[in-house]
């Protein structure tokens, strides 16, 4: 007879093969119990595996039934676990692979509560996102991805502050998103991504500068904007929107 934490494991995949099962069915709600009991049972088998699981299905389903609030704070539960579990164990790919996950999920959720105007929400997710994407940069300072997510997530973090009227601390965000930004060209100079993220915090900073009445700023700011939107069209000279982006940034310089 298998031991306990056996039986528990597959106790708990098969209520989580059911949770699929009502998923497919279209039966939201029914899916929602049937994985508490998935989860519960991962917990007493101590099964992470099963767990990360659970919290990721669960998730995924309270934001289809837009249970926004709900999700977030599965997504940050399922974080913290992670991270914690991830200090003990550093080279664990799952614990790794969890993390990226659900800080993309909470960046997600940050920008879907930003466009809903909720202000509170939309600073919870990027601060949350940022503490703990902090913490793994201070021991691991040359991962690309958290510094990639440290940076989107302070550019959007400023553009939240910004249209708020918090000019001062969105401008702060804008320069620190910048400095990680530019820490990754010096290693990747030809990366379109980063290049794209430092062109989109370059225009925010433009936008910023010219409310300000700062017209070198500005002007500064969508100099360097342009010049890397010229850069990317070489690259992809069919790409139709970078060329109404360029002639977007001409005409603002024109305007200072």
């Amino acid at each position: 007879m298998p031991e306990k934490p056996d039986r528990l494991r597959e106790e708990a995949v098969k209520h989580f093969n059911r949770t699929i099962d009502l998923m497919q069915e279209g039966k939201p709600e029914e899916s929602l119990e049937a994985l508490q009991k998935a989860e519960n049972a991962a917990q007493e088998a101590k099964s992470d595996a099963i767990l990360f699981h659970t919290l990721k299905a669960r998730g995924q389903i309270l934001q289809s039934l837009g249970r926004l609030e709900e999700a977030l704070d599965t997504y940050v539960f399922s974080l913290k676990i992670s991270y914690k579990l991830l200090s003990e164990d550093p080279g664990n790919e799952l614990y790794k692979d969890t993390i990226r996950l659900n800080l993309n999920n909470i960046g997600n959720l940050g920008n879907i509560f930003q466009r809903a105007g909720n202000f509170i929400l939309s600073k919870q997710c990027y601060e949350t996102g940022l503490e703990i994407c902090q913490k793994l940069l201070d021991s691991h300072p040359e991962n690309t991805f958290y510094q990639m997510y440290a940076g989107n997530t302070l550019n959007n973090l400023g553009e939240l502050l910004f249209s708020v009227g918090q000019i001062e601390e969105a401008k702060e965000k804008y320069e620190k998103a910048l400095e990680i930004y530019e820490k990754l060209l010096q290693n990747y100079p030809e990366d379109t991504e980063y290049l794209s993220d430092k062109e989109m915090t370059l225009n925010n900073l433009g936008i910023l500068f010219s409310q300000k009445e700062q017209k070198e700023a500005a002007k500064k700011n969508f100099k360097e904007s342009l010049e890397i939107l010229e850069i990317l069209s070489k690259k992809d000279p069919r790409d139709q929107k970078l060329k109404e982006e360029i002639a977007l940034r001409r005409k603002k310089l024109e305007k200072i």
